[in-house]
């Protein structure tokens, strides 16, 4: 079964020293174009109702957050497990009805 570390692997194998030459060279601002691209093929394929299209496009974004975040990382901005912590704060403070004490 896939997982998200293997797929971290993946990116760190194709970005390493025996790694694929257009994905080392890729910067955060190269792989904005791309990442604009994917966001679109994802709406068309929810848009068309198509669960493969979703799942492939779906894929394509997590790839992109993965790759971006490995960037950022090589370059000492943050981490992957940042952007993690980031996202599921801001889903904690945005749903106080849920994970506090307002209803």
């Amino acid at each position: 079964m896939a997982s998200l570390d293997e797929l971290i692997d993946v990116i760190r194998t194709l970005r390493g020293p025996e790694g694929c030459p257009w994905d080392k060279e890729q910067t955060l601002k190269s792989l904005t174009p791309h990442i604009i691209e994917e966001a679109y093929e994802l709406v068309d394929a929810i848009e068309s109702h198509d669960s493969r299209s979703i799942q492939e496009e779906l894929g394509d974004v997590l790839l992109h957050v993965i790759m971006l975040s490995h960037i950022a990382e090589d370059n000492n901005l943050f981490q992957l497990t940042d952007v993690v912590k980031c996202v599921q704060d801001k889903m904690i403070r945005r749903h106080p009805h849920v994970f506090g004490n307002t209803k």
